[in-house]
């Protein structure tokens, strides 16, 4: 066995070194390597805290093992002098900004970005970014710094100040109200009780969690190779049950603090009730879109 693995190693050393192209290559999955720990790191602590980290490593592993699917129709593909040395260039560029990269999250995936970038358009030329949009988007997505804060600043362009903050509030006070509790709005996006008071900031506004949902929604939809119509309403239903959920839990967040104590609201608030709050809205979502799939499914196989 120890042979066989030397043996294997060996010969990949040798593939890897046979050619100035190969050589290239090597040198762009080597930028593509130092930055893995760190990307790894990120991505454990990031699901700690119920973040939507692993569904963007999950749009990049499904991107590039889309890719691996066409590896004959790609092997194919004819690469113009053009397209192979613009490629290079951008694999040195992303060893030469490397050191960058170790310190700003930023500058880490867009080296990574343009080392992928450099092995595509060297390797298959620029055709391939149009003849495979699926998988270059999703390994786009995957790679993308912070989808969230894209989002964020989006939304905060185009929408009145405290505009998610206020609706918040104004349906956790309602919500309290409805279960008998004497919840009043102190002002726009703080709730009171008699116990005490909580502020609706833009943390437990429901975008992240909106966020991560969509992209949930969008890598699962792509995984099973659903419609495009499909996809995007289960991109629309995510959302929906993550703004929809985040009451409920803005409702807990107060009575915690009123009635429970610090320690209840540090935990409600903290990985661990984020992760009880992601995951009871990922186990509806589920049941939700298969039941969804499941009529549509029924509607087509009648007609």
């Amino acid at each position: 066995m120890k042979v066989k693995t030397i043996n294997t190693a060996e010969f990949w050393l040798h593939k890897s070194l046979e050619s100035f192209h190969s050589r290239m290559v090597t040198l762009g999955l080597f930028v593509v390597a130092c930055y893995l720990p760190l990307w790894l790191t990120k991505l454990v602590v990031g699901t700690l805290h119920g973040g939507g980290a692993i569904f963007t490593a999950a749009a990049l592993v499904l991107g590039l093992h889309r890719l691996w699917q066409q590896r004959q129709e790609l092997a194919g593909l004819e690469v113009n002098e053009g397209d192979r040395t613009l490629g290079y260039f951008l694999i040195g560029i992303s060893l030469l900004l490397l050191p960058l990269g170790f310190s700003t999250l930023w500058i880490q995936r867009v080296v990574w970005l343009q080392a992928f970038a450099g092995i595509a358009l060297s390797s298959w030329g620029a055709t391939v970014f149009g003849r495979y949009p699926i998988p270059t988007f999703l390994i786009v997505l995957g790679l993308f710094p912070e989808p969230t804060a894209v989002g964020v600043t989006l939304w905060q362009t185009f929408t009145p100040p405290q505009m998610l903050e206020r609706l918040m509030a104004w349906s956790g006070t309602i919500g309290l109200k409805a279960i008998g509790q004497p919840a009043v709005l102190l002002n726009p996006v703080s709730i009171a009780l008699p116990g005490g008071a909580v502020e609706v900031n833009w943390g437990c506004s429901g975008f992240d969690m909106a966020t991560v949902m969509a992209i949930a929604s969008l890598v699962v939809g792509l995984a099973i190779r659903e419609a495009i119509a499909k996809v995007t309403l289960m991109v629309v239903i995510g959302i929906a049950l993550a703004l929809i959920a985040n009451v409920p839990r803005i409702m807990l967040l107060a009575l915690s603090e009123a009635y429970w104590g610090k320690g209840a609201f540090d935990f409600w608030h903290g990985p661990w009730g984020g992760q009880i709050f992601a995951g009871t809205i990922f186990t509806i979502y589920y049941y939700v879109v298969m039941a969804i799939r499941k009529n549509i499914l029924q509607v087509a196989h009648t007609s």
